[in-house]
């Protein structure tokens, strides 16, 4: 199999390991857009697409991204984490783990003033608010997704 995180795992791309057990490795992402960004890996192949794992795999992978999440808090000194499973890039189910330097210990609530909105995916997300809805489409929508 020609999987970059498989070849990681079995040892024959070398990574920078910060945690493991005998499911999961977790380890520095070489191209970091923070200090400590961290992808969590299962050891045995499932697709990138998370969730069409199992209640119980997805389930033990959100664990082990929490055990390795309360590992970045505590070594890093930051008070929260951030986890994001898109499935792409690599096709090997992954949780990447950033860390958000710069937040203190109480709530405040920081979101950027620019808002956006995608019809189609650009490649990258984004945590940024859209504009507001129109409400008429959400409710046809959530007719919809419920129907």
């Amino acid at each position: 199999m020609d999987c970059v995180f498989c070849k990681i795992v079995s040892g024959e791309i070398p990574c920078f390991k910060v945690w493991e057990n005998d499911s999961f490795l977790a380890f520095l992402d070489v191209n970091p857009n923070t200090v400590g960004m961290t992808l969590v890996v299962p050891k045995k192949h499932f697709e990138s697409n998370v969730f069409e794992m199992s209640d119980k795999e997805f389930s033990d992978f959100c664990v082990a991204s929490k055990k390795v999440a309360g590992l970045l808090k505590k070594k890093l000194r930051v008070e929260r984490v951030a986890l994001v499973m898109e499935g792409l890039g690599v096709n090997h189910a992954h949780a990447k783990l950033y860390p958000l330097h710069g937040l203190g210990k109480e709530f405040v609530n920081s979101e950027s003033k620019e808002r956006v909105f995608f019809d189609e995916y650009p490649g990258y997300l984004t945590t940024k608010l859209g504009p507001q809805a129109d409400f008429s489409k959400l409710k046809e929508l959530a007719e919809k997704i419920r129907s």
